[in-house]
C-alpha cells in the first residue's frame, strides 16, 4: 500500500485540503449537503495497521449527502517518505533500499434506510506509477453495514470483489468485525472499540494476519478547541492496540 508519488500534485492536492474546508450552500438543494475537508494525523493507522510508516498524514474528503444516500471520496497522502527497508553498508552505514509515499484514494457510497442501520460499498485504491485507476488489480471492493443501538455500535465489513484479495484466483473475502461504545463526558468525546479479523485467508493477507484474530483494540478521545469566536478546531487522540503484530499507536489530529 506504499507507492511513489508525484510531490508537486501531493502538495497542490494539500494545499487545496486545508485552505478549503467549509460547506458549499450554492447550487444545492436544501436537502442535501456538499462538503469538503481535511484531517491532519501524526499516523495513518487504519484498523490496527500502520499503512503510513512513521509518516503523518493528510487525509482530504469531498462528501455529497442527499435523502438517505451519501457519496464521497477520501484519500491518505503521507507528508515524508515511507522507509522500505535499509541496507548496512561496508563502511557501516546504513541506505535504503526502497523510499516511496503512501498515498490511498478512496471512494464510497452509504445507504441509510434508518438512523440507526446504513451499508457502505467502499472501492480503496491505491495509485501508482505501475498501475492505472481502471486496471482491476489496482482495487479493493469492500461491502460494510453498521448497526448502533443507544452508545453500542456493531459493524461488520467484507472484501467482495478485487484483485489484491485472492487465494489464488479464488476470491478470500477477508472479513473484519468491530464493537463500540461511545459516551461523552463533558465537552470530551469518549470511545473504545475493539476490531478483530475472521476471514483473512488471502495469499497475502489483507489484514497481514494467520487468518483470524484481534487487530485493533483502542480508546479514543475528541473535542473542540475555541480559537476564536467564530472558529473552533476538532481535535482528536487516540491509543490503539494490535495484538497480532504486538503494536501499539498512540496518534494525534486535527481537522480542519
Amino acid at each position: 500500500m506504499k507507492t511513489k508519488l508525484n510531490m508537486k500534485k501531493v502538495i497542490a492536492v494539500l494545499a487545496l485540503a486545508l485552505t478549503s474546508s467549509f460547506t458549499f450552500a450554492q447550487d444545492v438543494p436544501s436537502s442535501s449537503s456538499l462538503s469538503l475537508g481535511a484531517d491532519f494525523q501524526s499516523r495513518y493507522i487504519w484498523r490496527g495497521q500502520n499503512l503510513g510508516g512513521d509518516a503523518s498524514s493528510i487525509q482530504p474528503s469531498i462528501e455529497y449527502a442527499t435523502g438517505k444516500f451519501t457519496f464521497g471520496t477520501w484519500g491518505a497522502f503521507s507528508t515524508s517518505p515511507v522507509i522500505e527497508g535499509m541496507i548496512l553498508s561496508d563502511d557501516d552505514s546504513y541506505s535504503t533500499l526502497n523510499k516511496s509515499y503512501a498515498q490511498e484514494i478512496d471512494t464510497y457510497v452509504t445507504y441509510a434506510p434508518t438512523e440507526s442501520l446504513s451499508f457502505v460499498l467502499t472501492d480503496y485504491h491505491n495509485p501508482s506509477s505501475e498501475t492505472s485507476f481502471l486496471q482491476y488489480n489496482s482495487h479493493i471492493l469492500e461491502l460494510g453495514a453498521t448497526y448502533t443501538k443507544g452508545a453500542f455500535g456493531l459493524s461488520v465489513f467484507a472484501n467482495v470483489a478485487g484483485n489484491a484479495d485472492k487465494i489464488g484466483d479464488t476470491q478470500a473475502y477477508s472479513s473484519y468485525v468491530e464493537l463500540s461504545y461511545s459516551k461523552k463526558v463533558g465537552d470530551i468525546d469518549f470511545g473504545a472499540h475493539a476490531g478483530a479479523v475472521i476471514f483473512d485467508r488471502a495469499t497475502s493477507p489483507w489484514y497481514s494476519t494467520d487468518g483470524s484474530g484481534f487487530i485493533n483494540l483502542g480508546l479514543t478521545a475528541a473535542k473542540e478547541i475555541k480559537i476564536t469566536d467564530s472558529f473552533s478546531l476538532p481535535v482528536n487522540a487516540a491509543l490503539t492496540v494490535n495484538p497480532e503484530s504486538d503494536n501499539v499507536y498512540l496518534t494525534f489530529g486535527f481537522s480542519l
